[in-house]
């Protein structure tokens, strides 16, 4: 009888460890889906802006591609690629003070770090 007692307790608290467990990891989730939904209307307004920044400067038509990689610890490193031919004919000096224009507008301050780049569309070569 004592040892049916055991087995059964044993069990109760296996149950209760798993239900608490589903609890705080369902939380995290929530969490994380809360925070990548608040980051991706950052990510949607910074795309809309720096397209608006670029067709000012001369470059209509840009295209803006971002991508990130969230870190174990929360940060987020951002690659924006910038698409225009004009961007490949400009000393690095120049795409600089592009990138720069483009650097002020960025979220996250802290949390976030952006990298850019260019590319040719071939394509349309």
């Amino acid at each position: 009888m004592k040892g049916r007692f055991g087995i059964i307790t044993v069990l109760l608290v296996l149950v209760i460890v798993f239900c608490i467990r589903g609890t705080v990891f369902s939380k995290e989730n929530d969490k994380r889906a809360r925070e990548n939904q608040y980051y991706a209307v950052m990510q949607d307004e910074y795309v809309k802006q720096a397209k608006q920044r670029m067709e000012e400067q001369g470059y209509g038509n840009c295209g803006v591609t971002v991508t990130w990689v969230a870190q174990s610890d929360g940060r987020r490193e951002y690659t924006v690629l910038l698409h225009h031919r004009k961007l490949e004919r400009l000393s690095p000096e120049e795409k600089g003070e592009v990138i720069r224009s483009l650097s002020d507008m960025e979220f996250g301050r802290g949390t976030c770090r952006f990298r850019y780049d260019t590319a040719v569309d071939f394509e349309a070569l």
